[in-house]
Order: C-alpha cells, then sequence, then structure tokens
C-alpha cells in the first residue's frame, strides 16, 4: 500500500474505532521490512492517546530541559553570554536559514548546556510562536538520560504533545506498531518522526527547532554518536522534514568530523565558545554580582570587611584563571559561599588564594569533570607521558623522541583531550606553499596548549589529581637523560643515533 493511502488508512481506522473501549491479547504486527512478529499483551485503554501513552512508557523523560531530574538547571546568568543567545535565536528566528542545523560547541565547563537551557527556557516558555519542537540534555551515566536509544522517541513524543496534527500521527503509529520504541534508532526516526512529518497538516510554516544538549555524553561508543548525527544529515538532506536542529557538544574529533567535513558540512551554523570576546567580561559580571550575593547573605559576619569585596585583583585573578570556564567561576562562587559547617566566606577565599592542602576541596566538581576526561582514555600512562610533555610545552615531535612515545598514539591523546586543548596549526607564508610540491612541508609544527590554566593547575596537584598527576621534574629528567643517551650515541657513532637525526 503507498504510504499516503497507509497512513490516510490508519486515520481512518482510529475514527471508526474511537468507541472502542479496550484493546488486548497478542497480535502480529509489522516491523520492518514489511515481515510480522509475534509481540507480549498489551493491555491499555482503547480512548484517546492509546498509542502515545505506549510511547510515554519507552521515552527519557528526564532528559527533557524542565524535568525534575535536572532541576536546579544550569543557566545562563542574567546579562551574560547575550551575544551567543542572539546568534542563535537569530538563526532559529530566520524563517529561512542556509542551514538547517547549528553546531555549538565548546570546551568542557564553558557553559554550553547553560545558553542549551536557556533556549529552551525562551522558546518553550517566553516565545509566543510555535519554535520549539523539543530537547534532549544527555548526561553521561545518568539513567535513561545518556541512552541514545531513547533521544528519536523521546523528540517524538514532545512533538505529539507539543503539535496537535501530529499527535494524531503518532497514536495511530504507535497502535499499529507498539514495537517502534523498542526497534533500532534509524527505524524509530523513520517511523516516529520522519514518516508522520511527511503526512502532518496544519504543521508551522516556520520550522521547529530540536534541542539536542550534550552528545559527548551519549553513553555507548563514538559509533553511537556519529550514528546519531548521521540519521539526523540524512532527515535533513534527504527527506527535508520540517525541523531546524541545535546540537550542543564538546569538539571531540568524530563529532567535530561530521560537522567540519562529514555529512553535515553544507546543512550546519557554527558557533564555537572559544571564539566568545566577551566570555572573560561576562565571567567578571557573574563573579562580581555572585560575591555580592554572597557578602549581602552573611552581612553581620562581613560588616567589618569594606566593598568591593573581594578587591578587584583577586576578582581579575579568578577571571584569568577560568580562561573562558565558567564552571570554574561557578565552583568558586559555590565554595566561597558554602554554608555548611559555618563556614565563613572570608576564611573561605583565604583557602581559595593561599596555597595548600585545603585549595583542593575547593575544585571537587571541576576535578572531577577534568578525572572524567582523563579516565576514558585507556592508556593511562601513555596519556601522562604526553601530558607531560605538553606541561613543559614540548612539541609532538620531542614527545615523540625524547619520551618514546610513539606518533600515532599522541594523536590518539590529542584527540582524547580536545575538549581541554587547544592546536593552533602553522601558518607559512605564501612562497613556502609554492615549493611545498617539490620541497614538502616546512618544518614547522602545530602549537599545542592547554585551553584552561585551571586544567595545568590540575595537573601538577596531586592532591587534585591524584594518579593523573604529573611530575615537572621526573618529567625534565627524563628528556634530560634522553638528550644525554643520544649525545652519548653520536659519539659512539652509533647508528641509532643517526635514525633519529632523520626523524
Amino acid at each position: 500500500m503507498p504510504k499516503d493511502e497507509k497512513y490516510s488508512a490508519i486515520r481512518s481506522h482510529r475514527t471508526l474505532n474511537s468507541g472502542m473501549q479496550q484493546f488486548q491479547g497478542a497480535r502480529n504486527v509489522m516491523i520492518t521490512g514489511g515481515s510480522f512478529r509475534q509481540v507480549e499483551e498489551i493491555h491499555y485503554d482503547g480512548g484517546r492517546d492509546a498509542g502515545l501513552h505506549i510511547l510515554g512508557q519507552h521515552i527519557a523523560a528526564d532528559a527533557m530541559y524542565n524535568s525534575a531530574e535536572r532541576f536546579p538547571p544550569a543557566k545562563c546568568h542574567p546579562g551574560t553570554r547575550e551575544k551567543i543567545i542572539s546568534t542563535i535565536l537569530d538563526w532559529i528566528n530566520d524563517p529561512t536559514p542556509k542551514e538547517r542545523a547549528l553546531w555549538l560547541n565548546g570546551p568542557a565547563g564553558a557553559g554550553k548546556s547553560a545558553i542549551a537551557h536557556s533556549i529552551a527556557v525562551y522558546l518553550k516558555e517566553i516565545s509566543e510562536d510555535s519554535k520549539y519542537a523539543g530537547s534532549f540534555f544527555f548526561a553521561k551515566d545518568a539513567v535513561g538520560r545518556g541512552d541514545g536509544t531513547k533521544l528519536f522517541s523521546t523528540i517524538s513524543y514532545q512533538l505529539a504533545l507539543n503539535f496537535p496534527s501530529f499527535r494524531a500521527l503518532i497514536d495511530a503509529a504507535m497502535l499499529d506498531n507498539p514495537t517502534l520504541p523498542t526497534t533500532s534508532i534509524d527505524v524509530q526516526l523513520r517511523y516516529l518522526i520522519i514518516e508522520p512529518l511527511l503526512h502532518v497538516i496544519d504543521w508551522p510554516v516556520h520550522n521547529p527547532t530540536v534541542i539536542i544538549d550534550g552528545l559527548d555524553e551519549c553513553a555507548g561508543s563514538k559509533r553511537m554518536q556519529s550514528e546519531i548525527l548521521s540519521l539526523i544529515s540524512n532527515a535533513i538532506t534527504e527527506y527535508n522534514i520540517p525541523l531546524r536542529f541545535l546540537i550542543v557538544s564538546r569538539p571531540e574529533y568524530w563529532i567535530s568530523d561530521s560537522f567540519e567535513i562529514g555529512t553535515l558540512v553544507n546543512v550546519t551554523k557554527l558557533v564555537c565558545l572559544r571564539d566568545d570576546v566577551n566570555a572573560d567580561r561576562d565571567i567578571e559580571r557573574y563573579l562580581r554580582e555572585g560575591f555580592n550575593k554572597i557578602y549581602d547573605e552573611n552581612i553581620r559576619i562581613m560588616s567589618s570587611i569594606p566593598r568591593p569585596w573581594p578587591p578587584h585583583h583577586i576578582i581579575e585573578r579568578f577571571v584569568h584563571s577560568a580562561s573562558g570556564q565558567f564552571v570554574y567561576a561557578s565552583t568558586v562562587l559555590e565554595f566561597v559561599g558554602a554554608s555548611s559547617d559555618f563556614c565563613d566566606p572570608r576564611e573561605q577565599l583565604r583557602i581559595l588564594t593561599t596555597p595548600g592542602p585545603h585549595q583542593a576541596s575547593a575544585f571537587s566538581d571541576l576535578d572531577k569533570l577534568y578525572t572524567t576526561i582523563l579516565s576514558s582514555y585507556p592508556r593511562p600512562n601513555t596519556m601522562k607521558r604526553v601530558l607531560g610533555g605538553l606541561l613543559l610545552e614540548w612539541s609532538e615531535k620531542i614527545i615523540q623522541e625524547m619520551l618514546g612515545v610513539d606518533s600515532g598514539e599522541i594523536q590518539l591523546v590529542l584527540r582524547a583531550l580536545s575538549s581541554l586543548i587547544r592546536i593552533y596549526k602553522a601558518e607559512y607564508s605564501e612562497e613556502f606553499r609554492v615549493l611545498e610540491p617539490i620541497f614538502g612541508s616546512p618544518l614547522q609544527e602545530a602549537s599545542i596548549s592547554f585551553s584552561h590554566l585551571s586544567f595545568r593547575e590540575f595537573l601538577k596537584d596531586e592532591s587534585r589529581s591524584g594518579g593523573y598527576a604529573i611530575d615537572e621534574s621526573a618529567v625534565e629528567t627524563e628528556i634530560i637523560c634522553a638528550i644525554i643517551k643520544l649525545g652519548v650515541d653520536i659519539v659512539e657513532d652509533n647508528p641509532r643515533a643517526e635514525r633519529t637525526i632523520e626523524r
């Protein structure tokens, strides 16, 4: 049966049987490929939204922007991130955007989820237009919220709640095949989103926006995250579905590839938080207002301390250390303003600004974030050797030759650390480019640095990083020993020295 006739028949069948009070017992249902299978007995009220009710049993409700699980959610401080939010809203409000997807990316702790939440709140609760399609906020290791197999069923459920014409089609599709939410993600996307959208009536002229936050935290393998992006790309380019997608993540290499050289390259607008020139200003405002609030909440304790508190140079120090990282600033304020154990804000601030073992406790949340990223690499000792070289600002070549790390392994480590480091490709003049086909590329290596000063501090402080701590003096000693060994090989005319020099 042709698709149009099939969906028409489904709607007619639902209308004729609207008086049915109960559906129960095992029955044959069609699945992908036109085959049939027996499903377990299903009981439900056959009245309105019976199919939608079944779908609701298989979604990740905790992943929606306003779920109880996410309360209190990360959100942008008033007056901050205005330029980034304005850029995103301009794209959302553009009736005919060149790009149907927008990728908001940035390093760990940059405040991406706060921005995504602010956009969701605006679209759903403030804007009077029907521009909010649904949201899914991934969270690693969280039941439901980390499950990529629930993404499309959850989005479909929200579309049904937000758009009555879509609701009827989903209800019919679920009654026709109650197993759809348990099928593979490509089948879910096709029959729970694409097919209904191709047959929906009274759909908004302005395409609503789906918000997917934290894709890099989707559980499972990199393949799952890449497959989700591939399916979204196909839905946009092949089926031209009337939706647009705001996707938020760290710039992990497999995600970056999809947007920069993969299937999404021609349909995606890129917005990088590393390019936000107002980040330091926003963090300074956030810290000042946060410290003022702490002062007011502890006025009896703070009455002898003149305002502004803390002094300007302390604020500047925190802004500098944050390096555009809002999670750093929020952790500082949370620690200084802690109300447990009768904490004195003055003493809490002293701990943060005075080196010592107590300082480690202030950054437990931030350190957990760093540890989580580092622990994802399967060969920690090799990773530490690379980190040691980077901490001393050595080049990839020196790390390879002097610390004995294979060049391919170095690239794998750099990929794993992509959200915590910056790689600046070497630039050389046009004269060199003309000669490149003959003589090869000039011997200039890319420059690598850490995205956040706080990450450098984390690696150097064993009380914070534990097994990931880097002993700089030990790394320096190892490199010096390697240089001396090379010198001995040269003096002894050892072939090994010649091979090293050639490399």
